[in-house]
């Protein structure tokens, strides 16, 4: 192969930045080989860090994020459902806009906690609906 000197430097950097030189050992478990369909031989490269192959939920979302500090919810990212047996009723539009505004204030009070924690980017594994992912775009918070 013409990219045999390029693949060898990756494979050598890979083993030289988890080796463990005062013990002359070497975790291989720590180095992954990733092939990506469609990819040419000369866009191998190493990368140091984590890649998160995954959509982003709103469209115009940066498509990359560098340095990123994630936030991984293991919980759904909406308001609670109330824990009653009893149907909620709601018989006018003033009951509608109270309910309304405190499922928007609760998203911001979520928002506001994530990003004082310095993350800047969201992963939920319960997904984000439509009303979180827009609140997020317009917040700057990628998920």
């Amino acid at each position: 192969s013409s990219r045999q000197d390029q693949l060898a430097r990756v494979c050598v950097d890979a083993v030289l930045s988890v080796a463990d030189l005062s013990r002359s050992d070497v975790n291989f478990d720590l180095i992954k080989v990733e092939g990506k369909v469609g990819g040419k031989l000369e866009d191998s490269c190493m990368i140091k860090g984590i890649i998160v192959d995954k959509d982003f939920s709103h469209p115009q979302m940066p498509k990359i994020v560098k340095d990123a500090k994630m936030a991984i919810l293991t919980c759904p990212f909406e308001p609670p459902k109330p824990k009653t047996k009893h149907k909620l009723d709601i018989r006018s539009a003033e009951d509608y806009k109270k309910l309304y505004e405190n499922e928007q204030q609760y998203f911001r009070d979520q928002i506001a906690a994530l990003k004082k924690c310095g993350c800047n980017l969201v992963i939920c594994q319960w997904g984000f609906d439509d009303e979180a992912n827009h609140l997020l775009y317009q917040n700057k918070l990628p998920a």
